[in-house]
This record gives C-alpha cells, sequence and structure tokens, in this order.
C-alpha cells in the first residue's frame, strides 16, 4: 500500500540516506528504529516531499506519489514531524478544520472527530495552539494529520518530550485507530517500548541505509540486537 524504493536523498551537496527500501501494508503499522543521526528524519522528509529525491520513488495506493507534500497529503498520506508544528497563532479548533479543509473533508466533521478521539483537546478547543504543552501540542498535530483521512499515517519521534502518560494515551489512540480505521502507520522512533507497543515489525536503520528487517517478538528478545543497534 505504502512503498519507498532506492530512496536516495539528503540536504545540498550532503547525501544522507542511501538506497532505502521499505513497505507497509494496508492497515499495518511498522516502526523505523535507530539511533539519533542515522537518518530517520530524513527518510521521513524524503517520502513526504520536503526534500527532493536524489534517487528513487514513493507509492501511495499502488500510485507513484506527486512531487509536492500538498499533493501526497490529498493522495492519503498524513505527516507529524519531528517537532510537532502546530500553527502557533491558531486555535486548536482551526488548526484541525484549516487541515480538513485543505484536502476537501468537512472541517467540523474533522473537528468532532477528533474531539471525540482526544478528549484532552476538549477543554483547550479554543485555545490558541502555542500555548499548549509540548505533549499537547504532540496530540494536536497527530488529530491535525488525521484530520485529511490519512491512508498511511508518518509519525516522525512522537514521543520526544512527551510525559509518560500521554504517551501510553496516544499509544493506545493509534492502537485503536489503526484496528477500527485501517490506516497504517509508519513510526520513526528512538523508544523501543512505545514501538514494540503498536508495531507488528520493524526496520532498523543504521549510516543511512536499513540494517535489517525483523518482527517485534524477534527484537524484543535479542537484546544484544537492541544494545548495538539501539542502545538501549
Amino acid at each position: 500500500m505504502f512503498r519507498i524504493s532506492n530512496a536516495t536523498g539528503g540536504y545540498g551537496k550532503t547525501t544522507i540516506i542511501r538506497d532505502v527500501a521499505l513497505q507497509v501494508a494496508k492497515g499495518e503499522v511498522v516502526a523505523l528504529l535507530g539511533r539519533n543521526g542515522v537518518g530517520k528524519s530524513t527518510l521521513m522528509r524524503y517520502a513526504t516531499g520536503l526534500i527532493p529525491p536524489m534517487g528513487g520513488q514513493v507509492e501511495i495506493g499502488g500510485q507513484i506519489a506527486p512531487p509536492t507534500p500538498a499533493k501526497r497529503a490529498k493522495l492519503g498520506l498524513g505527516y507529524v514531524p519531528q517537532g510537532r508544528f502546530v500553527f502557533p497563532r491558531m486555535t486548536v479548533t482551526e488548526n484541525i478544520a484549516v487541515a480538513a479543509a485543505s484536502n476537501g473533508h468537512s472541517a467540523r466533521d474533522a473537528v468532532a472527530e477528533a474531539m471525540a478521539d482526544f478528549p484532552m483537546l476538549k477543554p483547550k478547543a479554543n485555545d490558541l495552539a502555542g500555548g499548549l504543552s509540548g505533549g499537547q501540542q504532540q496530540v494536536l498535530a497527530l488529530a491535525r494529520a488525521l484530520a485529511i483521512r490519512p491512508k498511511i499515517l508518518l509519525l516522525d519521534e512522537p514521543t520526544e518530550g512527551v510525559q509518560p502518560s500521554i504517551i501510553d494515551e496516544m499509544a493506545g489512540i493509534l492502537k485503536r485507530i489503526n484496528h477500527e480505521r485501517g490506516i497504517a502507520i509508519l513510526v520513526a522512533e528512538q523508544d523501543l517500548d512505545f514501538c514494540l507497543s503498536i508495531a507488528s515489525r520493524a526496520y532498523v536503520m543504521e549510516k543511512g541505509s536499513i540494517r535489517l528487517e525483523t518482527d517485534r517478538e524477534s527484537l524484543k528478545a535479542d537484546k544484544a540486537l537492541q544494545q548495538q543497534l539501539l542502545g538501549v
């Protein structure tokens, strides 16, 4: 359903990722693991069209992805970037509504759905997003990405700077949304416990390439591999 083939890219003349290939089936949750600096965020930005490709391609739902992030979003690619990047001068409701409307969906329905999915946002609905805590902003960024009704959701370090109680809540929400709506998820993370709680298998990156592909149980059991590749 979602496929990256021979992805090569970076910034300026600097190549960060080389010949990366991975795929996520319809309704599947897959983790992208690795230490800081191995290229996980660059691969996510490549997948969304935020950096120009030096080689390779992205497919969404069997179609070659168009070049711009906006067109990829309309094809069903949702993205929650590292650092969240909510619209700070818009309210919580406006953040969700504008994402839905820009992709041809009902803003009212999207806001109602988000408030049902994320009850913690209800009392903050009319607050400016810039005044929310880090964890609340992360939840809002997730709600905003879901407002475009994605087929595949890319999450880049969603637990960074988020308190454990909210991390647990996010894991529960992601599992429920995946089960009820069949949204595929690719999550780039260093938090192994979070990934193992939601993903059925994982790719491990090292030095800009995929080092290995493994299933959840094998990774959970291999403590030496965890220490070697992930430092946990």
